[in-house]
């Protein structure tokens, strides 16, 4: 991916720095990624069960491989899921830490 314009910090309301959390400094970008999940198996302690779904807690990883396309320039990754967020109805957020 190309060095754009470094991301903004973002100032909270009440002035904490959310930027000082990070590890690395973000940007805004468009593009497209793929995401692809080789088969795993994860074992984890159920935490809660409903009819709707179930919440557990697992101690591996769920590693992914990534494909990114910004301005055509295309860029492979390996990392793995450290997020996944319901953003509204079927539209996901996903966070993605790489692997170094």
């Amino acid at each position: 991916m190309s060095n754009s314009q470094p991301y903004e910090e973002n100032q909270m309301e009440d002035g904490t720095d959310v930027a000082n959390r990070r590890r690395a400094a973000r940007r805004q970008v468009k593009g497209v990624v793929h995401l692809q999940i080789n088969e795993q198996h994860l074992m984890g302690e159920a935490d809660n069960l409903s009819k709707s779904g179930v919440l557990f807690f697992t101690e591996g990883d769920l590693k992914v491989e990534l494909e990114i396309d910004c301005g055509g320039e295309m860029t492979k990754k390996t990392g793995r899921v450290v997020r996944c967020e319901r953003i509204h109805d079927s539209r996901r957020g996903w966070a993605v830490e790489f692997e170094a």
